[in-house]
């Protein structure tokens, strides 16, 4: 039974998410949502400091607990308004959330996706958003990040960014090729210089040209070459002047992984309000 994964918290930004999600499986044909709520986000809600000590409050922990099902059942609710044959399961957990995930990926081997709602700049409480890094790093499964404004619509043009001298990391598209055959879409596929007036090299170029011929000759695509100092900058770029509906980022120097050792992540994730990232494992 394939299944998605979608981490919740009491934001609207991981309602969206939910969304999404019921969407995407209706789509893609998945039958299985399973919705994970940790208690990390809440867990000084429910302690008392009074003379020096802390103790659980158990009214507050009531609280919790009636607030948490009621989020649970209003978001099953919402899945089987857009999707009524897809199954919905939920899981509490009192570990940490990427260790709720990884424990969760580990009994469940259905689970081929995990979706994570992104805060934008003008949304900051979500906490499943403050924990988006280390979920997709550590992930052995793809990751689609969904911005909080982003409402679904069908994908037609997909981008691509790809290092012209890493042509190989294209492979993780091998894995997902039946899928994508079977949609009317279109591959953007996009090399950004970050020094102006490089060349990228005619053999290389010809390389990528032949590589993409060879191997995903069934799905148009096409190939552009382009210059930015910031890779971040120039991918949101190209995807909003170009229309992209998904940005699927792969390993290697022109992928957003690439860019979370430093903050330079977080700010690329928060800037792009427009289309979702599928990260690819």
């Amino acid at each position: 039974m394939r299944t998605i994964l979608v981490p919740i918290d009491f934001t609207s930004t991981t309602e969206n998410a939910v969304k999404l999600a019921a969407e995407w499986a209706n789509h893609y044909e998945y039958q299985h949502i399973i919705l994970l709520k940790t208690a990390g986000e809440s867990e000084f809600d429910f302690l008392h400091i009074s003379e020096g000590h802390s103790f659980v409050n158990e009214e507050n922990v009531n609280n919790l607990l009636e607030r948490t099902e009621l989020l649970l059942d209003q978001l099953s609710h919402m899945i089987r308004e857009k999707s009524p044959d897809i199954k919905v399961s939920r899981v509490l957990s009192d570990w940490a959330l990427t260790r709720s995930i990884n424990e969760l990926l580990k009994n469940q081997p259905s689970i081929e996706l995990i979706v994570l709602g992104s805060d934008d700049q003008s949304s900051n409480d979500s906490y499943v958003s403050e924990n988006i890094i280390s979920i997709a790093r550590t992930s052995p499964v793809k990751t689609l990040i969904v911005p909080n404004n982003y409402s679904y619509s069908p994908i037609k043009n997909i981008l691509i960014p790809c290092d012209i001298k890493g042509i190989k990391k294209l492979q993780r598209l091998f894995h997902h090729k039946s899928i994508i055959q079977k949609q009317d879409v279109q591959l953007l596929f996009l090399n950004i210089d970050t020094h102006e007036g490089d060349d990228t090299g005619n053999e290389h170029k010809k390389e990528l040209e032949e590589y993409i011929r060879q191997h995903l000759t069934e799905i148009p695509s096409s190939i552009y070459y382009s210059y930015d100092h910031n890779v971040i900058n120039g991918i949101l770029s190209f995807a909003s002047s170009n229309h992209a509906d998904l940005i699927i980022a792969l390993p290697g120097r022109h992928s957003f992984l690439y860019y979370m050792a430093s903050r330079s992540i977080s700010e690329g994730i928060y800037q792009n309000t427009n289309q979702p990232v599928l990260i690819l494992k």
